[in-house]
């Protein structure tokens, strides 16, 4: 049985210490109030590990059950493909089980998660058995009072439903990429036999297995499947986990075809939306590119509308608005020549299928989050001290965005036209 261990002074001259010191000022911003509170939140959760010693840990030949936790979006669980992809190769017989936020708003604040993309993602692909939902209290939308107030019965219920999973006897746990001590607390309250997670931002006690974070390699993927080779298990990165049915495919031909694109046609998909209000680009900016696009290189503009909208209204000549399910909207994403977007669920999705991204960036680090290849491109400002804010925006509006301008975009998009163009001999970029 392959057993992990921490290594002294490593190939690139950092020691575990100072990867781990690295990766809490790199990835959490922990210092100040962030970390005297969870120093605080330690002292009192340490005797959870005196007083319920481990179990002998399982062998991962004998692995039958797999929690993974990821209370993140859909973007996020695009991200998480590899892993689970990886979790699922190694361990072909075992019970793979997702725990994620709770599927829709109850009314008391918390973040919702489309479940019906989330089984089309997932559930049947066959990447994970059984979605487990739970409402997560700190992605409430709400005050950090209101999230962390000890008189709130938001934490009462979340521990309650953690601690129900017990009655599971989970063989090994993982707290996906964004370990904190509060991952790390649910894997602990959940009871699974091994927990593997990192301790760089607090109580490692509570785990069984404690990864080292390779700070060369920040991707958030990256930082996922690293828990993976701690433990031995391989992690396959080639992509293309995303597949369409035939019948998703046929439905995005029709879908062109009744809108006037055809097999000849260089087609620009466009989506303006995001989850995260702090990581809107604008709509209207966005409409502008997409008519500057359809007016100036002749280039059909497929544009992606949130699902709640109707879709189908006319946007201007050659732009096309449609809102569709997730696997149609696969389908015909896939059949984009690239797509122009925020950093959201579908650049990852994008990147995923193959196809080029030119990405608006503000809150967060496209080292981080862009989709890997050389063949997508990114937009934003370096000189704004805020970021990565974690998406709380300390000031009125998101000036990270708001001060990339129209032109900014264009320039990369035309370059990302460049590329394309070559197989449109119609299509002409402007030096």
């Amino acid at each position: 049985m392959f057993e992990p261990k921490h290594t002294g002074r490593s190939i690139d001259g950092f020691t575990a210490t100072q990867r781990e010191s690295a990766a809490a000022v790199i990835f959490k911003k922990y210092w100040g109030k962030r970390r005297l509170a969870v120093r605080a939140l330690e002292f009192f959760l340490r005797p959870l590990a005196w007083f319920s010693p481990p179990a002998p840990k399982t062998s991962l030949d004998d692995v039958e059950r797999i929690l993974v936790f990821e209370p993140g979006s859909l973007g996020d669980m695009v991200m998480l493909l590899p892993f689970l992809k990886s979790l699922r190769m190694r361990f072909p017989a075992a019970h793979l089980a997702l725990l994620s936020r709770a599927g829709a708003s109850n009314g008391r604040g918390y973040a919702s998660l489309d479940y019906a993309s989330v089984k089309t993602l997932l559930l049947d692909r066959g990447l994970v058995d059984e979605l487990i939902p739970v409402a997560v209290p700190w992605l409430m939308h709400v005050s950090p009072w209101r999230k962390y107030n000890p008189f709130s019965l938001a934490w009462p219920r979340f521990v309650l439903a953690l601690l129900r999973l017990r009655w599971r006897t989970f063989d090994l746990a993982f707290s996906s990429g964004r370990t904190d001590i509060r991952y790390n607390l649910v894997l602990w309250l959940a009871g699974a036999k091994r927990r593997v997670g990192y301790a760089y931002a607090g109580a490692g006690f509570l785990l069984t297995d404690v990864a080292v974070p390779d700070i060369s390699r920040p991707h958030q993927t990256e930082v996922c499947l690293q828990l993976l080779e701690y433990m031995g298990i391989p992690a396959i990165r080639s992509g293309g986990f995303l597949t369409l049915s035939a019948k998703e495919e046929a439905e995005s031909l029709h879908f062109l075809k009744e809108h006037g694109v055809g097999a000849d046609d260089l087609v620009v998909g466009i989506h303006a939306g995001s989850r995260v209000a702090s990581r809107a680009w604008g709509q209207e900016r966005f409409l502008e590119v997409a008519r500057r696009l359809a007016g100036e290189f002749g280039v059909k503009v497929i544009w992606f509308a949130d699902p709640v909208d109707p879709g189908g209204e006319a946007l201007g000549r050659n732009i096309v608005s449609a809102s569709f399910p997730l696997g149609q909207f696969l389908a015909v994403l896939a059949r984009c020549s690239f797509l122009i977007c925020n950093d959201s669920g579908p650049m990852h999705m994008a990147g995923d299928l193959g196809v080029p991204v030119v990405a608006v960036f503000g809150s967060t680090f496209p080292e981080w989050f862009l989709p890997p290849g050389e063949h997508h491109r990114f937009v934003v400002r370096r000189d704004m001290p805020c970021r990565p804010c974690g998406d709380r925006c300390v000031l009125d509006e998101p000036y990270c965005l708001r001060l990339i301008s129209v032109n900014e975009v264009m320039r990369a998009v035309e370059r990302t036209l460049e590329d394309v163009a070559e197989n449109f001999s119609h299509v002409e970029v402007q030096e």
